[in-house]
């Protein structure tokens, strides 16, 4: 375009404005529910005018500051959430808003419209040309839209009373009820554990759990492997359930999720000392108790002791059958220390191979503990010599006078002889 003797040339123009859309994907909710519906909010806005450049799209389409607010008006179900501020929304991405609702237990089944109001602001038309400075056209805009809610008879599902045992670097279970929040009984019901972690395994991905009519519960049961690359922490799953409505079809709730915690990697054995001191110089048996610590029984454990200078042992391998888990039982390896060994407490450590309930066989990690090396036991300053001099010292004189008493003279046994 040219403007007086065409030596400015208009570089950017656009017109146009936003197309509000609603949508509520997932509507389908049972009576006496309370939770979150998302209401998507979608933006279908095109260009307008003859002079209009593609290029520019998002400036006139956008809506701006979007806000949005859902309204039950005379329906039977309670909106506890305001108007909720989602931002912009552009023509190529949707965007979410999050309401609680509340449906009453004696909602009945049916199709119920909600009203979405819609606030936002656009900019109707832009213009920018060499010689002005760039102008813009902005409106606000409010309108009103609709969404379904389906209340539905079917069964539905609520994970309760989870209780786990899951710890790093070993196997454990998941427990709980899954109880019919629906108003149908529900036959054959199965729920899937297929976890989206590399560090957690299911051991069994579906678990049939039979038939739960409506308003009860079942229990369940999903065993669990947790890799020793894992973290302590929380962490969220979902329960998808598969089962047979009243009329023998297959339906499906995915809506079921739970959260469970997972506790830090224990120690497979714990190891205390009945007394780990020892003399400078000297050698002893050294007593170990060692507990079974996880939760299964353990067999074929191979202990081994590990010293080094000035510590030292001939015999530091140990072996047990069994153990059930918090079981202790007291192992024997040889200890000594050399004499010139510097009075102090020395490290040494202890690691065991056992063979784990499902019949694996594991090694630990070395387990440490503290040697004492006390001074040498006192003998009195002297040589054991000198009180067995002393002794027969006294012998011989016991026996001297006896022999002057008796004028010197034995008897045929090598007795005394009788005066």
């Amino acid at each position: 375009m040219t403007a007086g003797t065409g030596a400015a040339q208009t570089e950017t123009y656009a017109q146009g404005s936003p197309e509000i859309n609603t949508f509520l994907p997932d509507n389908q909710i049972t009576p006496g529910t309370e939770g979150e519906v998302a209401v998507q909010i979608a933006n279908s806005g095109e260009l307008t005018g003859t002079r209009s450049s593609a290029g520019d799209r998002d400036i006139v389409t956008t809506a701006r500051s979007v806000r949005v607010g859902l309204d039950a008006g005379d329906v039977p179900i309670t909106v506890e959430t305001g108007t909720q501020a989602i931002g912009d929304v552009p023509t190529s991405a949707a965007k979410e808003a999050g309401f609680d609702i509340v449906v009453p237990d004696d909602v009945s089944p049916g199709t119920y419209t909600l009203d979405v109001q819609v606030d936002y602001n656009y900019i109707e038309s832009a213009e920018d040309t060499a010689v002005t400075a760039p102008s813009v056209d902005e409106k606000s805009r409010s309108i009103t839209e609709t969404v379904t809610i389906r209340v539905t008879d079917d069964a539905r599902f609520e994970v309760t009373e989870l209780d786990s045992n899951l710890r790093v670097g070993e196997e454990g279970e998941i427990t709980g009820q899954l109880e019919n929040v629906g108003r149908d009984d529900a036959r054959n019901a199965e729920v899937s554990f297929a976890p989206e972690s590399e560090t957690v395994v299911a051991l069994e991905s579906n678990v049939a759990v039979g038939d739960i009519p409506a308003g009860e519960s079942t229990q369940f049961s999903i065993p669990v492997e947790v890799t020793s690359d894992a973290e302590a922490v929380p962490k969220r799953f979902d329960l998808p359930v598969t089962f047979r409505d009243e009329n023998g079809i297959r339906q499906s709730d995915d809506d079921p999720e739970f959260r469970v915690d997972v506790a830090n990697q224990r120690d497979a054995f714990l190891i205390e000392p009945v007394d780990s001191s020892i003399e400078a110089g000297g050698s002893r048996a050294l007593d170990i108790e060692v507990t079974n610590n996880l939760g299964e029984p353990v067999s074929d454990i191979e202990g081994k002791l590990f010293a080094d200078d000035p510590l030292d042992s001939s015999n530091d391998e140990t072996f047990t059958t069994e153990l059930d888990p918090g079981e202790t039982t007291t192992v024997t390896v040889d200890l000594s220390a050399a004499s010139g060994a510097t009075i102090k407490n020395y490290p040494a450590s202890m690691d065991f191979r056992y063979t784990d309930a499902d019949g694996d066989s594991k090694l630990t990690d070395s387990y440490r503990l503290a040697v004492s090396v006390t001074e040498p036991a006192d003998d009195g300053g002297g040589s054991p010599i000198v009180p067995l001099l002393l002794g027969l010292l006294v012998v011989a004189g016991i026996g001297a006078f006896l022999w002057r008493r008796s004028g010197g003279e034995l008897n045929d046994l090598g007795g005394l002889r009788d005066e």
